[in-house]
C-alpha cells in the first residue's frame, strides 16, 4: 500500500497563482508514483476569486481539497487548519505564491524516507526582494535563533515535510497564538534542513509587509523567550546602581569641595529616563499577559465555512 503525502497550503487572495500552482503540483505527483497525495488548499478568506478557482481545480482534479475558513486567521491559523484535516503519513507545508518550490518536495520526501522526522527548507538566496525586506528578514532570523537558545534554525522557512507523529502533537496543542516554525522543532524529533534558493512571487502581490513581518518575529521571541521578561530585572539593577553611585559622587563632592547638587536640568532628566524604562518594561510585561488573556479566552485559532473533497 502506498505512502499518503498531505500538501498543506495557506491561500489569501491567489486568484493570479492557483493555475500554475495545480500545474506544477501535479507534475511533481505525478513524478513520485510510489506515493499518494492528498493537497489539502486552505482559503483563508480571500477577497478575489480565489475560492471560485479551488472549486474549478477540485472538479478536475479530486486530489485537490478545500478549507474555506470564515475569515482571514492569519498564515499559522490556515496552517492549521489544514493540519487538522490531513490525513497523510507525512505533511508537507507550503506557500501558495509558488516562492516555495514544489520541485523541492521529492527531496524532503527522501529525506523523510532515510528516518528524518522533520525537513525544512533553509533559504539560502531571496530573489525578487528588497534589500530593506532582506535585511528585516535576516535579523529576524538571527534574533529569534538567539533568544530561543539556538532551538530555531536560522533562515528555516515555513516550508518542510513533518511526520504524522509530528503533526499530530501539533494538532495537539492548544495554544492560540501558534508559531509553527517553533512549535515544530520544539517537539524534539529528528531533524534535517535543505537549503534552497526563494524565488520571487509567480504572480500578485506580496502579503509579508512590514507589520506582518514583525508580527512574526515578535510572536516568535515572545513564544519561545523569556529574555524580554529578563530586561526588566536587568534594568532594574543598573537603575539602581547607577542611583546609587550617582548620590555617592554627589555626596563626596559636597563633603569634600562644599558643591551643591546641580538644578532641575539634571533631576528632569533623570526622572524621564526611569519613567522611560518603566514604561518599556510594562510594555514588556504587557505583551506577556496579552497573550495570557488569549489563552484564557479558549477561541479556536481557525473557523471552517466550507470544506470540499474530504469524505
Amino acid at each position: 500500500m502506498k505512502k499518503l503525502i498531505s500538501i498543506i497550503i495557506p491561500a489569501y487572495n491567489e486568484e493570479a497563482v492557483i493555475g500554475e500552482l495545480k500545474k506544477r503540483l501535479q507534475q511533481i505527483m505525478n513524478q513520485c508514483k510510489n506515493y499518494d497525495f492528498e493537497v489539502i488548499i486552505v482559503e483563508n478568506g480571500s477577497a478575489d476569486t480565489t475560492f471560485e478557482q479551488l472549486i474549478s481545480v477540485h472538479h478536475e482534479d479530486p486530489r485537490f481539497k478545500i478549507v474555506q475558513l470564515s475569515r482571514n486567521f492569519g498564515c499559522d491559523g490556515g496552517i492549521t487548519a489544514g493540519l487538522a484535516y490531513a490525513k497523510g503519513d507525512a505533511a508537507v507545508i507550503m506557500n501558495a505564491d509558488l516562492q516555495d518550490p514544489p520541485e523541492l518536495i521529492p527531496s524532503f520526501i527522501q529525506k523523510w524516507e532515510s528516518g528524518y522526522e522533520i525537513v525544512y527548507g533553509v533559504i539560502q538566496k531571496r530573489e525578487g526582494v528588497n534589500v530593506i525586506r532582506r535585511v528585516l528578514s535576516r535579523a529576524a532570523y538571527m534574533i529569534i535563533f538567539k533568544l530561543s537558545n539556538h532551538m530555531i534554525p536560522e533562515n528555516a522557512s515555513d516550508f518542510r515535510l513533518i511526520d504524522r507523529k509530528v503533526y499530530t502533537i501539533i494538532n495537539s496543542l492548544k495554544e492560540k497564538n501558534k508559531f509553527l516554525r517553533g512549535l515544530v522543532v520544539w517537539t524534539g524529533f529528528k531533524q534535517i534542513g535543505v537549503p534552497f534558493e526563494r524565488q520571487p512571487r509567480f504572480a500578485g502581490e506580496s502579503k509579508a509587509d512590514f507589520k506582518t513581518v514583525w508580527n512574526v518575529a515578535m510572536n516568535g521571541i515572545f513564544s519561545f523567550s523569556y529574555f524580554p521578561l529578563k530586561i526588566a530585572t536587568f534594568l532594574g539593577f543598573l537603575l539602581s546602581t547607577l542611583t546609587f553611585l550617582m548620590a555617592l559622587a554627589e555626596i563626596s563632592l559636597y563633603f569634600m569641595y562644599g558643591r551643591e547638587v546641580p538644578g532641575f536640568t539634571t533631576i528632569i532628566l533623570a526622572i524621564l529616563f526611569c519613567f522611560g524604562m518603566v514604561f518599556l518594561i510594562l510594555g514588556i510585561m504587557g505583551t506577556y499577559i496579552e497573550r495570557i488573556y488569549d489563552e484564557v479566552k479558549e477561541r479556536p485559532n481557525f473557523i471552517v465555512n466550507t470544506e470540499i473533497g474530504f469524505t
